[in-house]
């Protein structure tokens, strides 16, 4: 090997070896402190996007799993409300049927009805007052709320509006105002009857076959024991007649005359009632037809409507209330479900979130096990490669014996 002085190859290459171990130092005491494998984009170019990707999923996720959180909340607020509401038209209720018993003087009635109307009042005041993050929510001021849950776009719950005002709480009443009476039955009876159909464009037709009926108290247990067993057909016409609360009752007019009415929970269409054509068995050679539904038409009588100062006014509040009654508990069933799908939502972005966390861990966070050896290695060899530096720096002088 020549001995030259210009260039010291030797100490170039420890150099270069050192250069490499204080690299290699460098970047385990970087990973070390700050516990990730990849603190920049050269060291894991791939790696690194993969992991902001995750990132990404990981605090949409999070904050999906915030945003269901207050679709609880909301619905927890309108479904408290709704409770109250309840309670009232409960209390009224029962005032109502006590209302309906004639064993009260009007000073009674008078006093019942004072108090409904308190109840009534207050309802209204709830329906109009229950706020959430400063909007009213039971007031028909909402339509359909979307709560983003999850971390991309369209992937969202939706809540129905709630309309809980005494204007909009009650029944859609179909009355036989000019019908067949039970006077008249009474007078001449039954020859024979026609099957009716019950309409909405919310449920399929009911066809009721009245064979058999002598009075309107069997035509209304008819009418009431087939609308039973459409609703539990168990598809989903059932569940909308369900919701609907189809029910036919007798009906005492102003008149004192009593007829058939149909009723349901306001929110469907309005009912339409065809047939019931009705033949009475009277002396006369010709037959007298009459329908048992004539003149009748569709008309909501609503909480604010009601009042229990007689007894055919209580009655007919009973019914309201019914029905009131009837979608108040179907807006709280329907909010309740929405609650629990929130808290599955929220259980699933937990899960998802815990997942891709560990995903993105696996590929960023440092391994502090083999880091801590790297480190160990980078120290011996900077050591090391010090040392032999400071030797080769010294082989030239090797060349001053020569000149001796």
């Amino acid at each position: 090997m020549a001995q030259i002085i210009n260039t010291n190859v030797l100490s170039l290459n420890a150099q270069r070896n050192l250069t490499t171990s204080q690299g290699a130092l460098a970047t385990s005491l970087e990973r070390l402190s700050s516990g990730l494998r990849i603190n920049s984009a050269k060291d894991d170019a791939a790696g690194l996007a993969i992991a902001e990707r995750f990132t990404s999923q990981i605090r949409g996720l999070n904050q999906a799993s915030r945003n269901a959180n207050d679709g609880i909340s909301f619905s927890q607020t309108a479904e408290g409300a709704l409770s109250t509401i309840g309670d009232a038209l409960q209390r009224a209720r029962e005032l109502s049927i006590q209302a309906a018993n004639d064993s009260n003087s009007a000073t009674d009635r008078q006093a019942l009805n004072d108090e409904v109307q308190q109840l009534i009042q207050e309802v209204s005041r709830v329906a109009n007052a229950t706020e959430f993050n400063g909007g009213n929510i039971l007031d028909g001021s909402l339509q359909d709320i979307f709560f983003q849950v999850g971390a991309n776009q369209g992937q969202t719950i939706a809540v129905n509006g709630v309309d809980a005002r005494t204007s909009e709480l009650g029944v859609t009443e179909f009355v036989g105002a000019n019908g067949l009476s039970q006077e008249q039955i009474n007078d001449d009876g039954i020859a024979s009857i026609g099957d009716i159909t019950i309409a909405s464009d919310d449920f399929d037709d009911i066809v009721v076959d009245l064979t058999g009926a002598e009075s309107l108290d069997d035509a209304v247990r008819l009418i009431n024991e087939q609308i039973a067993e459409d609703a539990a057909a168990g598809d989903d016409n059932a569940a909308a007649l369900a919701s609907a609360n189809v029910q036919a009752s007798l009906r005492v007019g102003n008149d004192g005359s009593t007829t058939i009415a149909i009723t349901s929970a306001l929110g469907t269409e309005a009912l339409a009632v065809t047939g019931g054509l009705v033949t009475l068995d009277d002396d006369d050679t010709t037959p007298t037809t009459v329908d048992l539904f004539d003149g009748a038409a569709a008309e909501d009588v609503t909480l604010r409507d009601i009042d229990v100062a007689t007894r055919e006014s209580a009655t007919q509040a009973i019914g309201a209330l019914d029905g009131a009654l009837t979608q108040v508990n179907s807006l709280r069933a329907e909010l309740g479900a929405v609650q629990v799908r929130f808290e599955n939502t929220i259980a699933n972005l937990s899960v998802s979130s815990e997942n891709l966390s560990a995903a993105r861990s696996r590929i960023q966070d440092a391994d502090f096990a083999a880091e801590t050896a790297a480190l160990t290695r980078a120290q011996i060899l900077q050591q090391a490669g010090t040392s032999v530096l400071a030797q080769a720096n010294a082989v030239p002088q090797n060349v001053l014996a020569l000149l001796g």
